[in-house]
């Protein structure tokens, strides 16, 4: 796997928002409209339709898309001086003696930071917005993932129904083609009575199978943010899905995932904080100027009054709170920010290592299936059928090989099923899907000073 790069220096990161490119966009929406389509006609999805559905309209993502608001609002509220202060003091005599005595001041002061405090919080800030935008991408990819493989799971239990039902339908021929017999004194009640089981059992087998689609189906809803009465059909088959999957695999690369993003503006945003506690020691010079107006008795003249015009400087002094155990534990935090990036790195190598050895496992299979099962059994089917109808072959017989064929058939499904279940989980693996590479629509930094056209 490739490096990631990190996706900006952290005092240039732009705010970002979550709507992709128009392009994108409009695939989205033109899926949610083939969903709310037409009240009483069922909406028919294609995988890649139900994904840009789900990105469109899961109320999951929706809810979490909020936390990139709620950075924004931190990030334009960070870095602010804080409100200037007016002061007034009124001074008199009428304790002493009230001969008219006083002074009246009154000041205006400002708070101004000696560090780079401010602006290393606008850079934490900054970076919350990266890092939520790269939540949400993440939320993005689990979400593909996770509607793909439930779009897989539920055509795989509708082709394990058709096959159940199938077999259930050849159980059947069978048993009136042994009562047949029986009647005629060429057959047994053996055969006869395995061939209802058969009949059962496959049928037992279709209804589970229904079952397991219907809620598959159900689960897809859900992704898709529609009620349970809702309407929908899923209209690419399993075999298509597999080819879809693969080639997207064969085409696509990989990229950096998004929580590999989120991983390294963590440990750079530590790396903010450990500055800003730093330069959290100093606390800021507090400037201000003040107008005193002084009322005294001078003898023999009586009260004059004086105008004076000052300036006021307070600043704070370092000795007792130096911010040394904040910073200490902002470095440890750095420290593990770090170490889990690495962690984090390492765990998805070995993830996409694991899902290419497994995919390549499941392709393998399936190749063999379909190269030497498959021929061999549809030519021993037809030569057990023709046998049987010349006589040549026991109804028992006939029967094993048909309950055997059918079972090969379903366990050729789940084959296909894991092979798609592997293809989706390298894709998740390798942040390949085409929605995760989708570029963010940028706009100018907040805190940021336009230039003046000259």
């Amino acid at each position: 796997m490739r490096s990631c790069r990190r996706p900006a220096r952290l005092e240039y990161l732009p705010v970002i928002r979550t709507m992709k490119t128009q392009s994108t966009f409009g695939k989205i929406a033109i899926a949610l409209c083939a969903v709310v389509a037409s009240e009483g006609a069922a909406a028919e999805l294609s995988l890649q339709d139900a994904v840009n559905t789900a990105l469109m309209n899961n109320r999951e993502l929706a809810a979490a898309r909020h936390v990139v608001g709620q950075g924004q609002g931190r990030l334009r509220q960070a870095g602010l001086l804080p409100n200037p202060e007016v002061e007034f003091n009124g001074y008199g005599d009428f304790v002493s003696g009230s001969e008219g005595e006083g002074a009246f001041v009154i000041g205006l002061h400002q708070w101004f930071p000696l560090t780079a405090r401010l602006g290393l919080a606008r850079q934490v800030a900054r970076v919350d917005v990266a890092m939520a935008l790269r939540e949400v991408r993440n939320r993005e990819r689990l979400l593909v993932a996770e509607v793909q493989k439930v779009y897989a799971r539920a055509q795989a239990a509708r082709r394990r129904e058709q096959s159940s039902a199938q077999a259930r339908n050849d159980s059947s021929d069978l048993v009136s083609l042994a009562g047949e017999r029986l009647a005629s004194g060429q057959g047994s009640l053996a055969e006869s009575a395995l061939a209802r089981v058969d009949e059962q059992r496959w049928g037992n087998a279709a209804d589970v199978a229904a079952a397991e689609a219907e809620k598959c189906l159900l689960e897809m809803k859900t992704a898709l943010g529609l009620g349970a009465d809702a309407p929908l059909s899923l209209t690419q088959s399993l075999k298509s899905v597999v080819d879809e999957l693969r080639d997207k695999a064969r085409s696509g690369r990989i990229s950096c995932r998004p929580d590999m993003e989120l991983a390294m503006l963590a440990a750079d945003k530590s790396s903010a904080e450990v500055a800003l506690a730093k330069a959290g020691a100093w606390e800021g010079i507090r400037l201000g100027i003040e107008y005193m107006q002084d009322r005294s008795v001078d003898q023999p003249g009586g009260i004059s009054t004086g105008d004076f015009l000052g300036v006021k400087v307070t600043l704070p002094l370092p000795v007792w709170d130096r911010k040394v155990g904040e910073t200490q534990e902002r470095q440890a935090a750095a420290e593990a920010k770090a170490a889990q990036l690495r962690a984090l790195e390492l765990e998805v190598a070995n993830d996409i290592a694991a899902a290419r050895q497994q995919a390549a496992l499941f392709e393998k299979q399936w190749s063999r299936y379909r190269g030497t099962t498959e021929p061999l059994v549809e030519s021993g089917s037809r030569e057990i059928s023709q046998g049987f109808s010349e006589g040549r072959v026991d109804a028992r017989d006939l029967l094993m090989v048909r309950a055997q064929n059918a079972s090969l058939r379903v366990e050729s499904t789940a084959m296909l099923e894991n092979l798609a279940l592997a293809l989706i989980d390298l894709e998740a693996a390798a942040g390949s899907h085409p929605a995760m590479s989708a570029p963010y629509l940028q706009e100018a930094p907040l805190h940021r000073r336009k230039k003046t056209k000259s």
